[in-house]
């Protein structure tokens, strides 16, 4: 069997963020889609279950010890796949459908070959943190002195997501995946989404880290699923400004850095105060290699 494999957020191989993608994979039950997974070792594996004629895109996602509802990255990967193999055409708008549910995409040409993936993201709830602040950041190797008390600390789905101050003390991090998990796992959490506004480039709101020992992964390197909420939360508490007449405000996001792994999602809130339409993130990638999988 064919693997793909991707680097997503990225044009430079070995950045951003890898994905394994298996177009044809129809035929494949749960027990062996895991396995291949776990043999890729990416930090998510997508598999393709439509047929190129179908008029949506239906993907399941796996990482190496588990099976997650969506994957922001292997969606640009995939969508860049297929595009490149002349599968969907770019530009074009699209429909996925996965155990998350249905969600819009639409491709831009990039370049003479790339593809830009615009996905409108899942929107978990925003709801109070199960967990406090005094019990988590020792565990992320930081302190409750770095957290920015001008943006609150909330649970989306299942992730927190804490504000910092400082890219310094983002960098700093040092987490203990098998003490978070004993923390977090009994209230339903995965991982923990730190970001500071104290972003590295400028037409950046923002540089994030991602901690899931939840999911077998102590840190992801580029994360979309978490961007485009993220994107929302920022415009609901007036980091992104959108106008009052409403309209849509675009910025960046960079992760990866501290990984030695950069990659920049773009973002795009649409709405106006006080009331969010809808939140995407965008991407480029790049195909590595191909790979043959006995599972």
């Amino acid at each position: 069997m064919q693997v793909q494999i991707i680097d997503a957020f990225t044009q430079t191989p070995g950045q951003g963020n890898r994905a394994g993608v298996m177009l044809d994979a129809s035929s494949l039950d749960v027990p062996t889609m895991q396995r291949i997974a776990a043999v890729v070792g990416a930090s998510e594996t997508a598999f393709v279950l439509s047929r190129p004629e179908d008029p949506t895109v239906r993907l399941r996602y796996f990482t190496p010890v588990d099976e997650i509802p969506f994957c922001g990255h292997a969606t640009v990967a995939t969508f860049h796949l297929l595009a490149e193999k002349g599968l969907l055409r770019s530009p074009g708008t699209y429909r996925l459908e996965c155990p998350a549910g249905m969600f819009d995409i639409e491709l831009e040409p990039r370049g003479p070959r790339g593809t830009q993936v615009w996905i409108v993201t899942p929107q978990p709830a925003a709801q109070p943190s199960p967990v406090s602040l005094e019990a988590l950041m020792p565990l992320l190797g930081g302190t409750v002195a770095q957290v920015d008390t001008g943006l609150p600390v909330i649970r989306q789905g299942h992730r927190l997501v804490v504000p910092l101050r400082r890219r310094e003390d983002l960098e700093a991090l040092a987490p203990r995946g098998a003490a978070m998990n004993a923390l977090l796992m009994p209230h339903g959490v995965r991982g923990v989404y730190l970001f500071t506004r104290d972003a590295k480039e400028e037409g950046s709101v923002a540089q994030a880290r991602y901690f899931v020992p939840g999911f077998g992964i102590l840190e992801d390197p580029v994360t979309g699923s978490a961007a485009g909420p993220l994107a929302a939360y920022l415009a609901e508490h007036g980091v992104l400004r959108l106008p009052e007449q409403g309209g849509t405000v675009s910025s960046r996001i960079e992760q990866g850095d501290t990984l030695g792994k950069p990659g920049r999602i773009d973002i795009e809130v649409t709405g106006r105060p006080g009331r969010i339409e809808r939140a995407r993130v965008g991407g480029v990638a790049l195909t590595v290699m191909e790979a043959t999988i006995v599972a």
